[in-house]
């Protein structure tokens, strides 16, 4: 393995208010200065345990460090590269390469850190990007005066701005596998995730966050109407998701027991209105406290890791909007119809404006700057994702919800043309009633 080579790991003293500040809003200041702490506990930890490295702390107040037993150096003034430059020198007049991570990496993994060793004897520089548009790690062989000066820090060109720095001054460079860090509470909500499913093991992070009190950041608006026969089994997997911190059932005048299931899930709030779609989604938006609003019909489900999707998407500042690909499923019995099913997929992977059926999530901000959804009786998902497309970015997940083919397979052929043809329609000018009358009522 040779010997261990130096990686400076960037971190501020935890102070209260101070420190993290992003992460105040869902913290609390003291919360975010003990999850700095324990990021920084984690960090070390994983880089101490591969053996590859030796790390020094890079500081902001070498006095809150001391006593740690590992090597201080101080950052200096200036911005982040200014004082990223002047770490960087000072450890390449020691090393033939080094390596820079932040302290808020979570669990930080050792195929990255192995990934990134290995490009520096292929290239003068690595950089492994993050999912909000900036970096993880930077390592470097040669270091020019200036290198990092003036570029764009914390945003979403962050990365594109440094690669294009280092090619313009001579470095060859590589990206390593793409990891993230914790800066907002879209990534508090993914690491929620990462951590209740074992794929990342940060032990001192994962005793913290159980302590906090964490504002919401995800709530889930469920609008229902006689869906008494799928509705628990629906309302029990939601609550049971990591980090879906509300679940909230509007119904719209159900005739059946699906208020009474909804009352007796423990974790869902119900919420009665006049009966509505739209009507409905607003009202259970006007309701949640999560700074993520998840629109989801009650007849598809989410998978499992839908929340990592979602807040790998809002974790990048463009994006005001997200939806899943469909998976339609033959869940009614055998239907001629079936074999036509993957065709009413087709329209989620390549539609700009996504439908209802995609669980589409919104930053609550950005709903209601466009008013929420228009109270009109169909196409109110078309309006509301074209008025969004206005303010920012429309992400298209990876990942597929499944859907019941119940509706589809009544009518398939009808139904292929109607969802093909009257988001053009409706972009000619033709009222949603009209609409409606042809499609027939909408739960």
């Amino acid at each position: 393995m040779g010997s261990p080579r130096p990686v400076y790991v960037f971190t501020k003293a935890p102070v209260s208010g101070r420190v993290k500040t992003r992460l105040i809003p869902a913290l609390g200041p003291d919360g975010a200065a003990r999850l700095a702490t324990a990021l920084l506990e984690d960090t070390l930890e994983a880089l101490l345990a591969d053996g590859r490295a030796a790390p020094i702390l890079a500081v902001d107040d070498a006095d809150a460090f001391r006593g740690r037993g590992l090597p201080l150096v101080e950052q200096g003034p200036g911005d982040l590269g200014q004082r990223l430059e002047r770490v960087l020198r000072r450890g390449l007049a020691r090393a033939p390469a080094v390596v820079v991570v932040g302290s808020d990496t979570p669990g930080f993994p050792a195929p990255l850190l192995a990934e990134a060793f290995a490009g520096l004897d292929k290239a003068d520089a690595v950089l492994a990007p993050a999912d909000d548009g900036g970096f993880t790690l930077l390592g470097l062989r040669r270091c020019p005066e200036g290198l990092l000066d003036g570029l764009p820090w914390s945003g979403a060109e962050t990365l594109a701005a440094t690669e294009a720095r280092l090619r313009a001054r001579g470095l060859t460079v590589l990206r390593c596998s793409r990891w993230f860090d914790v800066d907002g509470p879209a990534d508090v909500a993914r690491l929620r995730v990462e951590l209740s499913e074992g794929t990342v093991q940060a032990r001192h992070t994962a005793e913290v966050l159980g302590t906090l009190t964490i504002a919401p950041w995800l709530s889930v608006v469920l609008p229902v109407l006689d869906e008494a026969g799928r509705l628990e089994a629906t309302l029990r997997r939601l609550v049971g998701l990591p980090a879906v911190d509300e679940v909230l059932v509007v119904d719209g005048g159900s005739r059946d027991r699906s208020r009474a299931i909804a009352r007796a899930v423990p974790g869902v709030q119900l919420l009665e209105t006049p009966r509505g779609r739209a009507r409905q989604m607003n009202a259970g938006a006007r309701a949640a406290r999560g700074e993520v609003l998840c629109f989801l019909h009650a007849d598809v489900t989410l998978p499992r890791d839908a929340v990592r999707h979602v807040a790998r998407a809002m974790a990048q500042p463009a994006v005001v909007a997200c939806a899943f690909r469909t998976r339609t499923v033959d869940d009614v019995g055998r239907s001629w119809g079936a074999a036509l099913l993957p065709m009413a997929d087709v329209r989620s992977r390549f539609t700009q404006l996504p439908y209802g059926d995609q669980a589409v999530s919104v930053r609550r901000s950005a709903f209601r700057e466009v008013g929420g959804f228009p109270e009109q009786p169909l196409m109110e998902d078309v309006e509301l994702a074209h008025r969004l497309s206005g303010l920012g970015r429309l992400a298209r997940l990876p990942a597929r919800v499944t859907v019941s083919g119940r509706r589809f397979l009544k009518r398939p052929l009808r139904t292929l043309l109607y969802w093909n043809s009257f988001p053009a329609l409706y972009r000619l000018g033709v009222r949603p009633a009209v609409l409606e009358r042809l499609y027939g009522t909408v739960r």
